[in-house]
């Protein structure tokens, strides 16, 4: 049975039944903790993307690292979590929402896995920006566990971080048609793409972005529970998805590569 690949968000850092963790060093450097172990029988590998105790920080995630650990080690589908922020006030704190599509707004490099080669790949995000195979499974099993509290769509604008947007800045977005507002589903999306495995994502809204406050002491309540249910869902989710792939992931790289012509 092939392992299915998680990547957690702020807080997840615990997952698997018996977990052994490892560090996969690769020709993009060095990955996070990694953790491989079982959820109800089914052989994972978890990747806390901020580290077992959140000392990585935005800037300082590696993705090409942590998203070529996952291919050289065979996974071909990778679940994650995101604690993001609501510029949609139907998508309320606390509530599960499942994107079907992002915007960039991020300037990191490097800002692709090919970047240092001779050669052009071009992926391709549409006709769907994340696995539809793995959207499905991750709909389904959060309808089961929130059934009054999962948004099947929803579109997330990721910015650079580490600050949080200015005034201005939110009014744009919003005008833009911006749902979500997160700071690490990119790279880490593209990469996937780029290196053809299965990427989809589930997310929880911890704050919001359009002038209305939480208590700083609901926080890490909401935080807690949404990481119990993020754990059922996806226990739920890596036992629904299809045994074989055949989706636009699969095929990213088919007509991904053109040679570059050296310039006179």
């Amino acid at each position: 049975m092939e392992h299915i690949g998680i990547i957690g968000g702020s807080g997840f850092y615990e997952l698997l039944e018996n977990p052994r963790m490892f560090i996969h060093d690769n020709k993009y450097g060095r990955s996070s903790e990694m953790f491989e172990g079982t959820i109800d029988g089914v052989p994972v590998y978890f990747l806390p993307r901020h580290g077992p105790n959140h000392k990585v920080i935005v800037p300082r995630i590696n993705y090409r690292a942590n998203i070529w650990a996952f291919k050289e080690l065979g996974v071909k589908r990778i679940f994650a979590t995101n604690s993001v922020g609501s510029c949609n006030e139907e998508m309320k704190v606390g509530d599960f929402v499942i994107p079907d599509d992002f915007v960039d707004f991020t300037r990191r490099s490097p800002r692709s896995l090919y970047d240092d080669m001779t050669t052009a790949i071009h992926v391709d995000m549409s006709p769907s920006s994340y696995c539809p195979d793995l959207r499905k499974a991750l709909i389904d099993a959060s309808r089961q566990v929130r059934p009054n509290n999962t948004h099947d769509h929803g579109v997330i604008f990721v910015n650079e971080g580490l600050r949080y947007e200015t005034p201005y800045e939110l009014k744009i977005f919003k005008m833009l048609g911006c749902d979500l507002i997160g700071m690490t589903t990119l790279p880490e999306a593209v990469f996937a793409r780029e290196a053809a495995i299965c990427y989809a994502h589930i997310c929880v809204p911890v704050n919001y972005c359009f002038g209305q406050h939480i208590d700083a002491n609901d926080f890490p309540r909401i935080l807690a529970e949404a990481i119990g249910d993020f754990k059922k869902i996806l226990t739920i989710a890596i036992k629904n998805v299809p045994q074989e792939r055949d989706c636009c992931c699969a095929h990213a790289l088919d007509n991904a590569l053109l040679e570059k012509v050296d310039e006179q």
